[in-house]
């Protein structure tokens, strides 16, 4: 039977696979939950991400006696976010290096630093990603707090949607408040919306400064794994897009929220429900984590790209002299063949890297990480991975990340470069949103994901903006083309074709 199913559809390169399974041999600290088996299946850039089932189920198990015994406290959550966060300050010291005048040995040094970064977030977020399947767990809680009148499967998601609502910004939101505030000075100062005068606009010190802030605290983000950081002209354009939008549309303003003050609703709201709801201590402290292990699901991805960002001088340096190639074609070696081959002066083997490029399945079994490329790669991936088949499907389930039912056309969305295809009002069929897709998201009616969880980056900004969004329906890229009809019925979780 196969037992390896998708968890996230990623584009990177072979070392972030490498680095996903070898991070679960390392221990998060103050926790006996640990992953023991999975799965990277790629072919070219995108990579599948696969959790073993039965090994999942371990993981929620154990996540669940460790929340019963009251382990995971403030005090846990800070010293996790601490042990990541210090593997990233030991990489932003690297800015001031000339690594064309390290030796060998001195960059394997700064290698090592660098993919211990790997290391310290990977296990941690996939692990907030298996957190999600508490999901059962606290919707036996809540019923036992709700009155009869709110037991119903649409108040069940509207307080669902407002508890697993964190109440710290995620990167995203500290990122749009930045870019709320200074197109909310555009708005309100600025009578003639043209471009020459949004250029001018954006040559005021306050404004300089501000877009300065979003390159240098955010930038990176838009990075990802193998593409471009975004510079002062990318935020230009992307403010200049929105107002452009706004102005098309029907909306005053002034009516708009900032993610700060949306974050300090959320925090009344969910203050006015725990005053009028007797909740058990345990229940506060399942909604504390499960809002933690979002915060922790955003951050390590943030801080695991910044670092990939400020290392680049170092692995286009290491690529030089492997003869490995530039910055992102370096990192389709193993850490210890980086290792042998800066302590041994050799040169990389460039079949390896051709065939890991094009076809690539990492395993992690019994603590061992085994590696196939090329055409083995494509054989074990078949054997290994759980495919569903969608022959003659009319419509798809899917877990409610926020409720509602609209209408629309889809538009199929599997990579940031096909983000242009969508048009206010459409339905955003996706396997898993990021942070390059929030804007897209925004404009959607309504989307669907095969992959994510309720405390993925799609739900977050679902709940957030209010969109009606379905996740882990699996099947929703393939069943679904660009063009279709498809009623969204966010309430019950279907997506149908019309």
């Amino acid at each position: 039977m196969k037992k390896y199913v998708t968890v996230g559809i990623r584009n990177q390169t072979f070392l972030e696979g490498y680095g996903i399974v070898d991070s679960y041999r390392t221990k998060i600290p103050r926790t006996d939950v640990m992953i023991k088996k999975a799965l990277l299946v790629a072919d070219g850039p995108p990579a599948r991400t696969c959790y073993h089932i039965d090994d999942r189920k371990e993981v929620r198990n154990l996540t669940e006696k460790e929340l019963l015994e009251g382990k995971y406290t403030a005090d846990f959550f800070a010293n996790l976010d601490k042990f990541y966060k210090d593997a990233l300050e030991e990489i932003k010291e690297f800015g001031g290096i000339d690594f064309s005048k390290s030796t060998n040995e001195e960059l394997i040094g700064f290698f090592n630093k660098y993919y211990y970064l790997y290391l310290a977030t990977i296990h941690p977020m996939v692990w907030a990603i298996y957190v999600s399947d508490l999901q059962d767990l606290f919707e036996k809680e809540l019923l036992k707090i709700l009155n009869d009148g709110e037991k119903t499967q649409g108040k069940i998601i509207e307080f669902t949607a407002l508890l697993l609502t964190p109440t710290r910004l995620t990167t995203v939101q500290k990122e749009e408040q930045l870019l709320f505030e200074i197109q909310n000075e555009f708005e309100n100062i600025v009578s003639e919306k043209k471009l020459e005068v949004f250029n001018e606009f954006c040559e005021k010190e306050e404004i300089k400064e501000k877009l300065n802030q979003l390159v240098k605290l955010y930038g990176s983000f838009h990075q990802e794994y193998i593409r471009t950081a975004w510079e002062i002209e990318d935020y230009k354009k992307h403010l200049w897009k929105r107002i452009e939008e706004f102005k098309a549309g029907n909306v005053d303003w002034k009516d708009l929220k900032s993610p700060n003050e949306r974050l300090e609703l959320t925090k009344k709201f969910q203050a006015e429900f725990f005053a009028t709801h007797t909740c058990s201590d345990f229940f506060k402290n399942l909604v504390f984590a499960m809002q933690e292990f979002l915060i922790i699901l955003d951050y390590t991805k943030a801080d695991l790209v910044e670092g990939i960002y400020v290392s680049r001088p170092l692995l286009s340096e290491i690529g030089k002299r492997t003869d490995s190639g530039d910055w992102i074609d370096v990192r389709y070696n193993t850490p210890d063949e980086i290792r042998k081959m800066l302590r041994d002066g050799t040169k990389a083997n460039q079949q390896d890297i051709a065939e890991r490029k094009a076809h690539r399945t990492i395993l992690l079994e019994n603590m061992e990480i085994t590696i196939y490329q090329g055409d083995k790669a494509v054989e074990m991936g078949n054997k290994l991975m759980w495919k569903e088949s969608v022959d003659n499907y009319q419509e798809v389930k899917g877990v409610v990340a926020y409720p509602g039912k609209v209408k629309g056309i889809v538009k199929v969305i599997t990579s940031v470069n096909e983000a242009k295809k969508i048009e206010q009002g459409n339905i955003m069929v996706t396997r898993d949103t990021t942070t390059e897709l929030t804007s897209v998201i925004k404009k959607s009616a309504a989307i669907v994901a095969d992959q994510g969880s309720l405390l993925s980056h799609t739900s977050i900004v679902a709940r957030e903006f209010k969109i009606p969004c379905l996740i882990l329906t699996q099947v929703g890229t393939k069943v679904f083309k660009d063009g279709d009809y498809v009623e969204v019925d966010a309430d019950k979780g279907i997506v149908r074709k019309l």
